[in-house]
């Protein structure tokens, strides 16, 4: 998983434009400090990411180079144990303090993935009755393009989503979020969608094929999410990246800037 600075230099990010979407403070708060200490959760939050994303990726080169679902255990096993092996090395690297801590998440985080297997199958046995071709079935359950790169000078964004799908409908952009309760998602639901409408934005930009949805995975419980994106959405996140470029090379934190005509209505 490549994480995204809050600010890239002079360009904004999805993520910040999330967080200002959220909270004004929060925004202007890690223009200062960018670099936070590495916590617990966000150790854990990036192993499952690189956890989930190789799935998608070994998975589908696996189904489709086989043209058929394999249906044995010891498939899956050899699968996961690719997956485990890959992540664990990059947090072995990236996160050595709380290495521990993630070895022992990984029976829990097995049988998640086990339980996600089954889904998926399910997915591609419904599909497959309603006459959908291996193919199609394939490219609808699994990503087109994992983790991928955008940058646009013309919003002057820069950053990685994690997941796009290619659908008769256009594509359809993903985040996954590593969340431990509904909760929390749910009062973060705006920090989302704005977060997912800039992936939007910048998908449109790259690959000259509409976004008109985006959804989240929710790791811990195995879940999706999704929501429409309409050009009101996308219109007020351009809005946004205007009112904040002028900014963010030259922000102080001060009482001023935090409530600016921008953001007074939002801090209250």
């Amino acid at each position: 998983m490549e994480v995204e600075d809050e600010m890239s230099y002079d360009h904004l990010t999805p993520t910040a434009l999330a967080n200002f979407s959220y909270c004004p403070r929060l925004f202007y708060i890690n223009k200062q400090t960018p670099y936070g200490a590495a916590t617990e959760l966000t150790a854990i939050g990036n192993f499952e990411h690189d956890v989930f994303e190789k799935y998608y990726d070994f998975t589908k080169v696996e189904w489709s180079s086989k043209g058929e679902i394999p249906n044995t255990q010891s498939s899956l096993d050899e699968r996961i144990s690719r997956i485990f092996e890959f992540a664990i090395n990059i947090s072995r690297e990236r996160y050595p303090l709380f290495f521990d801590i993630i070895q022992k998440n990984l029976a829990p985080l097995r049988y998640r993935l086990e339980q996600f297997e089954l889904q998926k199958k399910k997915n591609v046995a419904d599909l497959r009755h309603k006459g959908f071709s291996f193919e199609d079935t394939i490219n609808t359950i699994l990503p087109w393009k994992i983790e991928e790169k955008f940058k646009s000078e013309k919003y002057n964004l820069v950053g990685y989503v994690d997941a796009i799908y290619l659908t008769s409908d256009g594509l359809v952009v993903e985040d996954i979020k590593s969340h431990n309760d509904r909760l929390d998602a749910f009062i973060h639901r705006v920090e989302h969608q704005t977060q997912l409408t800039a992936y939007a934005i910048l998908a449109e930009e790259k690959f000259g094929m509409p976004v008109k949805k985006a959804q989240i995975f929710y790791s811990q419980d195995i879940h999706y999410e999704s929501f429409k994106i309409s050009n009101k959405m996308k219109n007020k996140v351009i809005s946004l990246t205007k009112v904040l470029k002028p900014k963010i090379n030259n922000i102080k934190l001060t009482k001023e800037v935090l409530v600016t005509d921008e953001n007074k209505k939002k801090i209250k």
